[in-house]
């Protein structure tokens, strides 16, 4: 039973080191999207890939239980709290583009709601 969850622990290393080594391609390319929105984009995927990593574990975990109960208690409240990472995540998303909107009307010499301001674009 011990070398049972000794491996599935280095299982679960494995695959979190391996999901750790790949990233991707940013959604944000072209100059309208700022620097912080691709840093923000890659620091979201992270607290994903752990908190993905962090659910693996404690499911590995709910499934040594005998009884099966842990595994009725720990579903509500992972998706509790993977809905509250993804609305925390879309807010400060939501945060960081209407930042990058606002620099992109301020460079192109418009009024915060889109309207032209007569104001040459900076350069």
């Amino acid at each position: 039973m011990k070398a049972r969850a000794v491996r599935a622990t280095l299982i679960a290393a494995a695959a979190l080191e391996l999901a750790a080594c790949q990233s991707s391609q940013s959604n944000f390319q072209g100059s309208q999207f700022s620097n912080e929105t691709r840093a923000l984009e890659k620091q979201l995927d992270g607290e994903a890939v752990a908190f993905g990593a962090a659910q693996g574990a404690t499911s590995l975990a709910a499934s040594a239980d005998p009884t099966g109960l842990s595994s009725f208690v720990k579903a509500p409240v992972a998706l509790a709290a993977r809905n509250a990472m993804a609305r925390s995540a879309d807010a400060r998303m939501d945060a960081q583009l209407a930042r990058d909107e606002q620099e992109l009307y301020r460079r192109y010499g418009m009024n915060p709601d889109g309207t032209p301001s007569g104001k040459k674009p900076a350069d």
